[in-house]
């Protein structure tokens, strides 16, 4: 059984009078002097009559040594309940500050882990793109071509279909890569919410799961964040996903958005500092999560399920990343009746434009305008200039930063498509920083298989106009080269 403090502290000091007491009765009892005559006393008179007797026939000098004996004892028993409370309570302070220590080295261990494999995963998207690129791309370009037969063109169209889902795989990759370069945009939570519950994705993930069932509780308009739509969206589906198979597909999902205001720091799965949040959970009614796999659940392909019958095995890295992306925290709870994931996004003040409709291939065509390629991937440069081509554009390409500075030089041009990884060589920085010592106020769109490096920044910060990522699909392209165009600069 366990004592607190307090109750532990008074049964000492109590047993420490109680002997006190006992000892001055038996001193006085046991006296070698009058043994005999206190024992015929007790029997013949009684215990109440004896006690009377043995207080008052004590002599004072003796009752007083007895008196500071008792005290003395008191004293003691209450100096061994300050030591032994004392005591009790730096193991307990040592104790937690053990437990807390390796709870922060357990987050640690697992925030550098999580960093590596990121790295890990951005070096192998960036050449995955670069492949993709063929696979998407030329197929796209195939299709545009009218003597292209059905039976060909339904062919062309399903490794175009498969390009794409690849490229879902490495856009998973590039997420928990973490610095993904995507646009940041204000983002009504519930509208985003409302959105993904009438995608196709959810549809198909209902008529999977028939006996699944999704409630919400979310205001629409009300709560905004800064972000991607695409990462964030992403991430509720895997959640939501995730939730239906922790149940066996069959259960409750409940999907709830509210802001919320942290007064002071939350501890939990992370540590969430005090702010104002958009809070969106997603819980399952499921049998929870062991405390074995808690650690675990956001590592790439780390499952209890069947790999390659359920996704990719990157489902929660993709959510975890993705919060850290945003700035944002991540808690977790989970128990027998079931696991709820807590999404902390920092809100913002800023509203959401009204979203427009898609542009056509005649709303992407260029005016004749030259736009230079500069990439050290052929097959890049070939996709990439016989899109512009189609798009009405005049484009030329070259291999290195070294040989487009020197055909700049020769040769002025509206714009560059500029390739921010290039090796041997300089990169895309390097040459753009070159070019524009002699053309100032070069426009340029950068392009990039990985993510949104210091590099890119810098380009941008010096006048680059844009980035796109690869694989390059016509509108995306059209899209950007166009933006590009139209931003505020001198002609070239």
């Amino acid at each position: 059984m366990h004592l607190d403090k307090k109750t532990e502290a008074t049964i000492i000091i109590g047993v420490s009078l109680l002997f006190g007491v006992i000892f001055w009765i038996a001193d006085s009892f046991f006296e070698l002097y009058h043994f005999h005559e206190n024992l015929r006393f007790l029997l013949l008179e009684g215990p109440e009559t004896f006690m009377e007797s043995l207080i008052f026939k004590i002599s004072p000098h003796t009752l007083f040594l007895r008196i500071a004996f008792i005290i003395a004892s008191l004293m003691a028993g209450l100096l061994t309940a300050l030591l032994l409370y004392q005591r009790r309570t730096s193991e307990e302070d040592l104790i937690s500050a053990r437990v807390e220590q390796r709870r922060l080295e357990e987050k640690y261990d697992r925030s550098k882990k999580m960093e590596a494999l990121g790295l890990l995963a951005g070096g192998v998207a960036h050449d995955l793109n670069n492949i993709l690129s063929g696979v998407i791309s030329y197929p796209e370009l195939m299709m545009m071509d009218p003597s292209l037969g059905k039976h060909h063109r339904e062919m062309v169209h399903e490794i175009k279909q498969s390009g794409h889902r690849a490229a879902a795989v490495v856009s998973d990759l590039l997420t928990i890569a973490r610095g993904v370069a995507q646009a940041r945009a204000p983002l009504a939570m519930g509208r985003l919410i409302e959105d993904y519950l009438a995608s196709p994705e959810c549809r198909q993930l209902i008529n999977t799961h028939p006996d699944l069932a999704i409630r919400r509780e979310i205001q629409i308009d009300a709560i905004h964040v800064l972000g991607s739509d695409i990462h964030i969206r992403k991430t509720l589906m895997n959640l939501v996903s995730n939730a239906a198979e922790a149940m066996g597909g069959a259960g409750v999902i409940t999907i709830r958005c509210k802001g919320v205001g942290l007064e002071t720091p939350l501890s939990g799965y992370m540590d969430i500092p005090a702010g104002e949040y958009a809070l969106m959970s997603v819980s399952d009614t499921g049998g929870g999560i062991s405390a074995e796999d808690m650690n675990r659940i956001f590592e790439p392909f780390y499952t209890r399920k069947a790999m390659g019958r359920s996704g990719t095995g990157l489902g929660l890295t993709v959510v975890w990343n993705m919060v850290r992306d945003h700035a944002g925290h991540i808690d977790v709870a989970s128990g027998p009746a079931g696991t709820t994931f807590s999404i902390y996004l920092p809100v913002t003040r800023e509203r959401p434009d009204e979203p427009g409709a898609a542009p056509s291939i005649t709303d992407l065509k260029g005016n004749g305008e030259t736009v230079l390629i500069i990439d050290d991937e052929a097959t890049q440069r070939d996709i990439a200039r016989r899109m512009l081509e189609k798009l009405g554009y005049r484009p030329e390409a070259v291999e290195s930063g070294e040989k487009a500075i020197l055909f700049l030089k020769q040769r002025p041009m509206d714009l560059l498509l500029l390739d921010m990884a290039m090796d041997p060589g300089m990169n895309g920085r390097q040459a753009y920083e070159k070019i524009l010592e002699f053309r100032p106020g070069q426009k340029a769109l950068i392009a990039s298989g990985y993510a949104e490096t210091d590099d890119v920044r810098s380009a941008q910060q010096k006048g680059a106009d844009g980035f796109i990522m690869k694989p390059y699909t016509l509108e995306k392209l059209g899209l950007a080269v166009k933006s590009a165009l139209s931003a505020t600069g001198p002609s070239r």
